[in-house]
């Protein structure tokens, strides 16, 4: 007998649950999410005066300014041509064939500029030692 009102207990609660949703559907809440897209920043953020100091873009320190253009790179050492940046990974990345000043040697490398606001990091790509560079943009 116990077992028979234990098998009715369970049969009546099941009812009652399913009758539950039954009756009219479940509101939704939550809107659903906009597709998130992620804004990489254009090509034109690397172009520009940058220095590793803010203070090297005075006038005084202007030998330690790097300038960057659409096809080319200029520091203190170094006249490079640049190969059209491509995208890759949050940055582009660009061939750099430069013809050494003061004593420099000729150098070819590839070089990835992530950009991020008034800050620019390069990463050299082929380069063991000292791989990452962080400057900032001169006024």
């Amino acid at each position: 007998m116990n077992r028979s009102l234990s098998a009715l207990a369970l049969l009546t609660a099941i009812v009652g649950l399913a009758g539950c949703g039954s009756e009219a559907p479940i509101a939704q809440t939550a809107e659903a999410a906009a597709p998130v897209v992620e804004t990489q920043p254009g090509v034109g953020h690397i172009y520009g005066r940058w220095a590793r100091d803010s203070a090297f873009c005075s006038a005084d320190g202007t030998s330690r300014v790097i300038t960057i253009g659409e096809q080319k790179l200029e520091s203190r050492n170094y006249a490079c041509s640049m190969t059209t940046p491509e995208v890759n990974g949050e940055g582009w990345l660009v061939t750099l064939e430069c013809t050494g000043s003061n004593g420099a040697e000729d150098v070819t490398e590839r070089v990835r500029f992530v950009p991020d606001e008034e800050k620019l990091e390069l990463n050299y790509i082929d380069r063991t030692e000292r791989n990452d560079e962080r400057l900032v943009r001169c006024p």
